[in-house]
């Protein structure tokens, strides 16, 4: 993966795990796009914002103000990078403030780049395949595993190897595989 489109990738995740809304100037031009493709009603987002404050508000703030202990990761060894795009899969997990649930996610990224090798973002598209809502009695096993991972870039068989053997958590990988 090119080094800046990584270092772009990786200040996205720390500004929306971390709650660090000030790293998005770092990220995204300030006219970028988000699409939001969610096939799932376990979670909810506009289908598109414009412009990096909005974009911010929207996955850094507002976000934040609902989930906390965010583990965002990218698979690398799904990335496809072609000119100035790259796709991968992602996985998340979090805790809901107010239920102290546990949330897993999975989807794609579909990153696209300014032309101008300046490795701003001008479009991402966020893909959420599904999201599992699992009991606050799960929040230790599960928080002790995401947090030994490691962050925010792995391939997908260090996910797999290691899952807690959660029942629902175990069905999540052949969904994901599909």
């Amino acid at each position: 993966m090119n080094k800046d489109i990584e270092n772009a990738i990786r200040c996205y995740i720390r500004a929306k795990d971390d709650n660090k809304p000030h790293l998005m100037s770092c990220v995204f031009s300030e006219h970028a796009t988000l699409e939001m493709e969610v096939r799932t009603g376990a979670i909810d987002f506009p289908s598109a914002t414009q412009g990096r404050d909005e974009i911010t508000k929207t996955l850094v703030r507002d976000f934040n103000k609902t989930y906390e202990n965010i583990y965002t990761f990218c698979l690398n060894d799904t990335v496809i990078e072609k000119e100035n795009t790259l796709d991968c899969q992602w996985f998340v997990v979090m805790s809901e403030k107010l239920s102290g649930s546990i949330r897993v996610g999975y989807g794609n990224y579909k990153w696209r780049f300014s032309n101008d090798n300046s490795y701003f973002v001008d479009k991402l598209t966020i893909v959420i395949e599904d999201v599992m809502i699992l009991s606050s009695s799960e929040e230790g096993q599960i928080l002790s595993w995401v947090s030994s991972l490691p962050y925010p870039c792995l391939p997908s068989s260090d996910v797999l190897n290691s899952m807690p053997g959660i029942h629902s958590l175990t069905e999540w990988p052949r969904k994901w595989s599909d």
